[in-house]
């Protein structure tokens, strides 16, 4: 009976004080005159007394049920980690954003319906501690993504992932939960990060050889492997990234590994795998690192415009998130009898079989269909490499004749007056751009953005302000004219 009336008590918030302390009283009373009848009163009133116990007990349990289906909780809500796999195909990205489909918007969706997390978790997912442990780009597909948040202890169950993809659509799947340490952040607990960047093998075609789909590579492998060795280190990238200056700290990245794979068949295509694992990346990073390997190896320039700020960025078609590691996680809290190590090893067949039917069956579907990379390559020999002002790509200046008061001389601006590019391969800096990684891209300056009228611009070094272009413009590369191929990335 005691144990009933701190069972009210707790769940007194879902009730009125009052009704709650008469319930109290009530039972009290009902102890004590328990206590004091004598035997024959006692034997008289079983059935009465039974009666009331059945009815305050009934009374309890009502109580504790409506306070479970209200919060849909039993405990308090505890730590855990989802991983997911998507094809960012149909997305605008990983992170949530206004009036466009994400995948965290898709996924905070499912919870809600699935009766996991309260409308106002869903409105303010920092109310649940929600962290991505990596960010990607528009378009860009995930083998293992992985996100922190606290979840009711009674959901943490094998049935979970279930449960959540009946409210998800086919292109996002949560794969499994684990429940992680209170303090845990999947953003800062993850020590490194894989990308993989699946590629057709005629991209490494050389200049004099045909750049077809029928090109098959062979002993090419090697020497690609050799030059990706480059990237391995502690290194400033900052010409790899866009707005950053030479020497700006925070541009130092360091790259653990980077390796191509064997090649591989797939819708008529020979296709092979670039992996770069790394602490972290900046914006269009991974994109630039593979658009100078291809320069390279094609022979289109040499290992001196390294440094270089005008770097090619490769096309985001085959860009994905392989894999998030948790090292230093795994070591100290993994096998402590309590929490389990975040590696997924187990569910490696799910994950495979999701990534071949999903994720590289649509990069190799659509580079057939579309053929992003062989359009990219016809630009990449009038690329310059050049050091350029920040800005928008130029527009091509209009055919003017001068006359000069001695000889005459006409002069064609578009023929002898050579335009500069700004950067066939920059954007607009922009304060909703995402980075390839979550918090691994840092803050971008925006020293030189005037926001005051929602309108961006872009200050070159002449300090002259350059409204941003559409991304798709006629530029003049080396005196040849050149139309961006606009990408999704």
């Amino acid at each position: 009976m005691l144990r009933q009336i701190l069972s009210v008590l707790i769940a007194h918030p879902l009730t009125s004080y009052s009704n709650s302390v008469k319930v109290s009283l009530r039972m009290s009373s009902e102890i004590v005159n328990s206590s004091k009848r004598k035997p024959e009163e006692s034997e008289c009133n079983d059935s009465e007394a039974k009666k009331i116990k059945s009815e305050n007990e009934q009374f309890v349990e009502n109580i504790i049920q409506r306070a479970a289906e209200e919060t849909n909780r039993v405990r308090k809500p505890r730590k855990a980690v989802l991983l997911l796999c998507y094809l960012g195909k149909e997305f605008y990205g990983m992170q949530r954003n206004t009036n466009v489909s994400t995948v965290e918007e898709e996924l905070f969706k499912a919870l809600l319906k699935s009766k996991i997390i309260l409308q106002s978790e869903f409105d303010y997912p920092r109310t649940m501690n929600f962290q991505r442990a990596a960010r990607t780009d528009k378009g860009v597909s995930a083998v293992r993504n992985i996100v922190s948040l606290k979840l009711p202890v009674n959901e943490i169950c094998t049935e979970f992932p279930e449960k959540v993809n009946q409210h998800l659509p086919p292109e996002i799947r949560v794969v499994a939960v684990k429940r992680v340490i209170q303090r845990f952040d999947a953003k800062i607990a993850c020590d490194a990060r894989t990308y993989s960047y699946m590629i057709p093998t005629f991209a490494f075609a050389s200049k004099d050889e045909e750049t077809s789909e029928a090109y098959r590579i062979t002993e090419r492998i090697q020497e690609v492997n050799e030059f990706l060795k480059n990237y391995i280190g502690t290194r400033d990238f900052y010409n790899f990234t866009s707005g950053r200056a030479a020497g700006d700290p925070s541009c130092k990245r360091y790259i653990m590994s980077c390796e191509c794979g064997p090649p591989f068949m797939s819708y008529g295509l020979e296709f092979l795998v670039i992996k770069i694992k790394g602490q972290s990346f900046m914006l269009h990073q991974i994109r630039k690192l593979v658009g100078l390997s291809i320069a390279l190896i094609r022979n289109l320039t040499d290992n001196s415009i390294l440094q270089k700020i005008d770097i090619p960025k490769a096309p985001g078609l085959g860009l994905m998130l392989e894999e998030l590691h948790y090292d230093w996680y795994n070591k100290k809290f993994g096998t402590d009898g309590i929490h389990d190590p975040l590696t997924w090893t187990e569910y490696d067949d799910v994950i495979e079989t999701f990534k071949k039917e999903k994720i590289c069956e649509n990069i190799a579907k659509t580079e057939r269909e579309e053929k992003s990379m062989l359009q990219w390559l016809e630009t990449l020999p009038h690329h310059s490499y050049d050091v350029r002002d920040a800005g928008p790509p130029t527009k091509l200046p209009p055919k003017q004749t001068i006359s000069t008061s001695d000889d005459s001389e006409s002069i064609n601006t578009s023929d002898n007056s050579e335009a500069v590019s700004t950067n066939d391969n920059s954007e607009a800096v922009n304060t909703n751009d995402k980075s390839e990684a979550s918090g691994d891209s840092p803050k971008l300056d925006n020293s030189n953005i005037d926001s005051s009228n929602n309108d961006v611009k872009i200050v070159n070094k002449c300090n002259n302000s350059v409204p941003s272009q559409p991304e798709s413009t006629s530029v003049i590369c080396n005196n040849s004219q050149e139309t961006e191929i606009k990408c999704e990335s």
